[in-house]
């Protein structure tokens, strides 16, 4: 995580995300917690779990016996019981983060992929899983990790009466709109879906079955997204998820920024080039959320972005070309590019739009003025 790793360094840190759950799992892992007050706020959860009878299912949602055994319902509703009742905002979105693992991890969601598919109902069947014990396993050792991560900032003379000594914020916002603070920074860490939301990783989706049991005002009173309603609203309004320039328009403010994008364009069918829109629509959105990037670094920053190539009508989109060539046209240059394998990420699986990523680029770029 690019936080963390800025608060080893020591360094002032920002985050700001669309997805409500990327935004409560940031705003855990840069908190000033208490080790004792997280080991003691568990044991109160145990404790209220002990004494709770109930069998109340406490949240409502379409399909939720599609992706909920009854069993595992009850348990869940306790365990949400159990956090909303401790005193602490803060300690409370802790244990949020954990509840959210189980959640992924005790529906009846495949979890060998992002995007959300049933599993067999003979394997629904078999399975046996207690939330409750998966939860009270990975609280406690997020709280080690916990920690370890503190331990590190403590012995890098990072902390002061156990805070940290720079600033860590991480808030919900859309990038494509606005970047949600007034500060200027001297690096930039991030990387963008690779393209359109039909084709990718639906992060959203991967978000939607946690989100439906945990609170919205617990994560940031801010948020007006409904991410409730349906399964992709948060991809849908993420990077090249809407439709709301025409293509043409886009071509025409694109293509003199891009060579790269221009060819793979010039040489698709009329066919062809109706289904590569998204691809054109995901490029704009992103070109939009770099000029806001932009305004909040300082001079002579860096920026740091890890990218990869795609194919879609079985000719390969070079994002990575088209990010530089985007970036310079706005007075960056290229300071250098480095090629990774993708080890162990959950990626889609071959179908008609897009093959199996197995490399990407990171690329770092400086802004001199």
């Amino acid at each position: 995580n690019s936080l963390v790793a800025g608060m080893k360094f020591g360094f002032n840190v920002y985050g700001q995300d669309i997805n409500p759950l990327s935004v409560l799992i940031g705003q855990v892992k840069v908190a000033d917690y208490s080790k004792d007050d997280l080991k003691k706020s568990l044991e109160k959860i145990r404790l209220f779990i002990e004494n709770d009878g109930g069998t109340n299912i406490d949240v409502n949602f379409k399909n939720i016996d599609k992706w909920f055994k009854l069993e595992v319902q009850i348990e869940l509703s306790k365990l949400r019981r159990s956090i909303i009742a401790l005193e602490d905002n803060e300690i409370r979105k802790f244990y949020w983060v954990a509840f959210a693992e189980v959640i992924r991890n005790c529906s009846n969601d495949r979890t060998s992929t992002f995007k959300m598919h049933i599993r067999p109902n003979e394997e629904i069947e078999r399975r046996k899983i207690s939330p409750i014990s998966a939860f009270i396993n990975i609280a406690g050792n997020s709280i080690i990790d916990f920690e370890d991560f503190r331990d590190s900032l403590e012995n890098e003379s990072l902390l002061k009466n156990g805070k940290y000594i720079r600033t860590s914020c991480v808030k919900w916002g859309n990038s494509m709109q606005n970047i949600l603070t007034e500060e200027k920074f001297q690096l930039l860490l991030t990387s963008p879906p690779y393209g359109d939301n039909h084709t990718t990783v639906t992060y959203g989706q991967f978000s939607y079955l946690p989100l439906q049991w945990i609170p919205v005002d617990e994560i940031d009173e801010s948020i007006t997204l409904d991410y409730l309603k349906v399964i992709n609203e948060i991809d849908s309004n993420s990077l090249g998820g809407k439709n709301l320039v025409s293509s043409k328009d886009l071509e025409d403010k694109l293509f003199p920024k891009s060579k790269a994008l221009k060819e793979y364009f010039h040489f698709l069918t009329p066919d062809e080039r109706n289904k590569a829109r998204k691809i054109l629509n995901f490029i704009g959105d992103l070109d939009v959320t770099i000029d806001n990037f932009l305004d909040k670094m300082d001079i002579n920053s860096y920026l740091v972005w890890t990218i990869g190539n795609r194919n879609v009508n079985n000719k390969e989109v070079k994002n990575d070309k088209i990010l530089i060539e985007l970036l310079e046209s706005k007075g960056l240059f290229l300071v250098t590019d480095l090629t990774r394998d993708i080890l162990s990420k959950r990626m889609p699986g071959r179908n008609n739009f897009s093959n199996m990523m197995n490399k990407e680029k990171i690329l770092i770029f400086n802004k001199p003025y």
